[in-house]
């Protein structure tokens, strides 16, 4: 017989609802949301790329066009190279499209032959490198052919420019791209014929025409005039240069010319080089920059003028020194220092220095270890600075060598003083 309180009872256990996702779970969702995430990354990179890149080829379109428009200010007659040209065993080269004989250009790169136009003092510089905007580096190549026209008689109606600018493109592992414009000129007028083309297989835009520009004066313009522009011109070289020298390729001639028979036109060269293109002549802006051909040494410059019929002349040929090399380091700066009731004198003393051009020595002396200015010029390898010795807490000083074109050396080793030091 049971007794009352002694049944023993069975619970059914009954499952837990679950805490979280299990470890599998986990490591697929986050591997779904890497790949989704290096998708969106990827898709980015494209756009920015794609954008860069688009950048980059406007650019060297805008320099293509940039060199047309230039050229409709050079007189019609000058729309020339200035030397012949070589055919490129390289097929990437543009001038690989250059004929055997060096006589004719294919214009489109499909066959399209014209003769080149090659003259003494021509105004179309063929090549130019590097040509930089921004951050983008170019090779800008240019070529002029004669154009037929079938409605006139003969075979040399017209002129044709044709521009061809290779930029790389670090956007697609710096490969190299090309933009070709053209544009014909005529003796009256100039128009862009043709259209813009990006690499070998890529067309930007459709053709652009510009509007008819005067190139060579009218029939009756300056009647009897025969008299070339009259003039002078000067070289300025870098700041901190004495006259006849700079520290630079870059430097500025100041024109001063004078004609009747106006626009005058003005341009210059490099002796045994190239002449750049014909520029207006602006009497309120009479700088013009150039660039002299590399290297140091004494260095000739040619500049010639011309009116608004054609009437030219020489104007001037200077000279000026390119000195781009730093002198050397003088030698060790060495000190004495003796003080007498309370004046306190310092003989600073160094070894030369050397240099092609040599000027002189600068003593360059700072109160407080940070602001330096020139304390002494001297062609001497010696200089004295007496002071109240308790005026300065501390005293510093070093030298250079430099030279007539204003070329610094680097510095000497520097000597330091303390206040009321004597020894």
């Amino acid at each position: 017989m049971r007794k009352s309180g002694d049944s023993k009872h069975k619970i059914a256990a009954t499952p837990l609802p679950s805490d979280g996702f299990t470890l599998i779970e986990l490591i697929v969702a986050i591997s779904l949301l890497a790949v989704m995430a290096g998708g969106f990354m990827a898709s980015l990179g494209l756009g920015f790329r794609t954008i860069a890149l688009a950048r980059q080829r406007q650019t060297a379109a805008s320099v293509a066009e940039a060199r047309l428009e230039h050229l409709r200010n050079v007189k019609y007659t000058d729309v020339a190279l200035p030397s012949g040209l070589t055919k490129s065993s390289d097929p990437t080269n543009p001038d690989h499209a250059v004929s055997n004989d060096g006589a004719r250009f294919d214009i489109d790169g499909k066959g399209q032959e014209e003769t080149l136009i090659v003259a003494s003092g021509g105004g179309v510089l063929h090549f130019e490198d590097p040509v930089q905007v921004g951050t983008t580096f170019m090779i800008v190549y240019q070529y002029v052919t004669w154009v037929d026209d079938p409605g006139i008689t003969g075979v040399q109606d017209y002129r044709r420019v044709t521009v061809i600018v290779e930029y790389k493109a670090p956007t697609v592992n710096g490969i190299s791209k090309v933009v070709r414009a053209s544009a014909i000129f005529s003796e009256g007028n100039v128009s862009v014929g043709g259209t813009t083309t990006v690499a070998p297989t890529t067309t930007i835009a459709p053709t652009t025409t510009i509007a008819p520009t005067t190139t060579t004066a009218p029939p009756n313009a300056c009647p009897s005039d025969h008299a070339a522009p009259t003039g002078s011109a000067t070289i300025n070289g870098t700041s901190g240069a004495l006259a006849g020298f700079t520290a630079a390729q870059s430097v500025t001639l100041n024109l001063t010319l004078s004609d009747s028979c106006t626009p005058i036109q003005a341009r210059v060269g490099n002796t045994g080089g190239t002449w750049g293109a014909w520029t207006a002549y602006d009497p309120a802006s009479p700088l013009f920059s150039w660039t002299l051909t590399a290297g140091d040494g004494t260095k000739t410059v040619n500049v010639e003028a011309s009116d608004h019929v054609g009437n030219s002349a020489a104007i001037a040929t200077l000279t000026i020194t390119s000195d781009t090399t730093k002198p050397t380091v003088p030698g060790t700066l060495s000190r004495t220092v003796s003080c007498s009731g309370t004046d306190r004198t310092v003989v600073l003393s160094w070894g030369i220095g050397t240099d092609t051009n040599l000027l002189g020595y600068r003593i360059y002396r700072s109160t407080d270890g940070v602001t330096w200015s020139v304390f002494q010029q001297v062609s001497q390898t010696t200089v004295s600075d007496a002071t109240l010795k308790k005026t300065l807490d501390s005293v510093r000083y070093y030298a250079v060598t430099y030279d007539k074109a204003g070329n610094e050396s680097n510095a000497t080793n520097t000597i330091a003083l303390s206040k009321n030091q004597c020894s």
